[in-house]
């Protein structure tokens, strides 16, 4: 998937991947939630995502948070525990 098309950043539209029915009994789910300005949350999702951290194409479509300027956009990634 392509971040930059038509000259501005296109965060991903797909939700995070469901992991939870493909884990073993050391690993556990973890949520992350970015809320922020529109931008401020797609900047950072290019940035998690140019350090390896967390595919941009595991979050959420920005959703607008009602009588607010920000955005909300969540992932998913499982990790060991043990």
């Amino acid at each position: 998937m392509s971040f930059v098309e038509n000259g501005g950043f296109i965060p991903p539209a797909d939700p995070p991947a469901d992991f939870s029915a493909n884990h073993s009994f050391n690993e556990e789910p973890v949520k992350i939630t970015l809320t922020a300005s529109r931008e401020a949350v797609d900047r950072m999702i290019l940035l998690l995502h140019s350090r390896n951290i967390i595919a941009g194409s595991e979050w959420s479509r920005p959703i607008a948070i009602k009588n607010s300027t920000e955005v909300v956009s969540v992932a998913s990634r499982m990790i060991q525990i043990n």
